[in-house]
């Protein structure tokens, strides 16, 4: 299940781990249960939120809505452990591209499908850091599953 998020404050309400640094692989392309998935490594530059530190991995599904992550893009990223058989220790994206951002210079750019309101947060690094502090981290709770 993806979550799907209507304001740059929900997303990083939900977000445990919001990092900024640079892509730095190309993707390791596999099949896992005749789904194409990648792997590809993250180099942190900061940790605006979350204890994540050196070079971490992301996985993604291959599809419109999370587009891979290319190598050498400096980004600020909003993710989440990822849990399951797929392979170890990596994080997922929250909200897919929504929680993909490119730096260029000083400013954050967001991908042209994302439509999540509140673009001021994104101004620069500290504009962002300043917003997730303000704001903290809030687990949405568990919604049961219905028979």
């Amino acid at each position: 299940m993806v979550d799907n998020y209507g304001s740059i404050d929900d997303l990083i309400k939900d977000s445990p781990v919001i990092v900024v640094g640079t892509v730095d692989s190309e993707n390791n392309e596999f099949v896992w249960g005749e789904v194409p998935f990648a792997t590809t490594t993250f180099k942190i530059e900061t940790c605006i939120r979350g204890d994540v530190t050196g070079i971490i991995t992301i996985l993604q599904t291959k599809s419109n809505e999370d587009p891979f992550l290319n190598n050498g893009n400096r980004m600020v990223l909003f993710l989440e452990k990822y849990d399951g058989p797929i392979t170890e220790d990596a994080y997922v994206v929250k909200g897919l591209y929504q929680g993909q951002y490119t730096i260029k210079g000083t400013k954050i750019v967001k991908n042209i499908d994302n439509m999540l309101t509140g673009d001021e947060v994104l101004q620069n690094i500290e504009t962002l850091t300043a917003r997730a502090d303000v704001l903290g981290y809030v687990l949405k709770p568990a919604v049961p599953i219905s028979k």
